[in-house]
């Protein structure tokens, strides 16, 4: 499988999925996740900018694991922002991007799920750091896709038991819908941060946001309409419609795309679903 990264950005992310894994050594050729190695510190938290979180800049800000542990919101928000990882890390390894593939499900390991391991022990969320770091080996080593799909739906699974351990109010209709301006509005502060980079990266993340919004908001916009909330769910569809152009895919689209509309979009959507109940 074609991976067409260039050798002083392979080794960044090699130093980066070392990171994510919890200290294993990638030695060798891709393929050869070997022996462990001694402990690294995991990615520290907020180190690029944003709000002080995940570690990345723009949408990529971070999550809170004090909020995470009594905020339905917060926490639910932290599984999308991991999801959002695995749906984009999912699109690369189908491309022929293995290593960056290997990047995307590595990096919430250390940068998420670890923060958040404490929570997700007093929920009772069952662990699946393990499954997460499976898809991760399997991408380095150049797995079949379709093995790689399944440890990829393997994690998205987890995540979907552990919303269910939500504190508060749980996975109520509105806390669902609040996840999605939330995911929305990180989308589009990272296509303008994308904009401002030649990499994959910061782009494959915002992919993996818009994503992980859409896929949500698939199920959310037509439960608040239900429910008789149709402003918002008119709000919402109108916020993934506008955010739909700038990621195509996994190609950037063919010209930039001003990023102050999208931003726009998306505070409105969050206005609109300020006033649920």
């Amino acid at each position: 499988m074609p991976d067409d990264d260039s050798t002083p950005i392979r080794v960044t992310r090699r130093t980066k999925l070392w990171l994510g894994l919890g200290g294993f050594a990638l030695l060798g050729p891709a393929g050869a996740l070997a022996q462990p190695a001694p402990a690294a510190p995991p990615l520290t938290q907020g180190g690029e900018g944003g709000e002080g979180g995940e570690g990345g800049e723009g949408g990529e800000a971070g999550v809170d694991a004090d909020r995470a542990a009594s905020d339905p919101v917060a926490f639910i928000l932290a599984l999308d922002v991991v999801a959002a990882h695995y749906l984009a890390g999912r699109r690369a390894y189908e491309a022929g991007r293995n290593t960056a593939a290997a990047e995307m499900f590595a990096h919430p390991i250390a940068e998420i799920y670890t923060e958040l391991e404490g929570v997700f022990q007093d929920r009772g969320v069952p662990p699946f750091q393990e499954k997460m770091q499976e898809a991760s080996t399997l991408a380095l080593d150049r797995a079949p896709r379709g093995r790689v799909a399944a440890a990829v739906d393997q994690v998205l699974a987890a995540l979907k038991e552990a919303e269910a351990k939500a504190p508060g109010a749980g996975p109520s209709l509105t806390v669902r819908a609040r996840v999605v301006g939330e995911m929305l509005d990180r989308a589009a502060l990272q296509h303008a941060y994308a904009l401002r980079s030649q990499e994959l990266e910061p782009y494959l993340d915002g992919l993996g946001l818009y994503l992980a919004a859409e896929a949500r908001a698939k199920a959310v916009a037509p439960a608040l309409e239900a429910a008789g909330h149709r402003a918002e769910a008119k709000a919402m569809r109108e916020a993934v419609r506008a955010l739909a152009p700038a990621y195509p895919g996994m190609n950037r689209p063919a010209r930039p795309i001003a990023p102050g509309p999208l931003s726009a979009q998306a505070a409105r959507l969050k206005l609109a679903l300020s006033d649920l109940p």
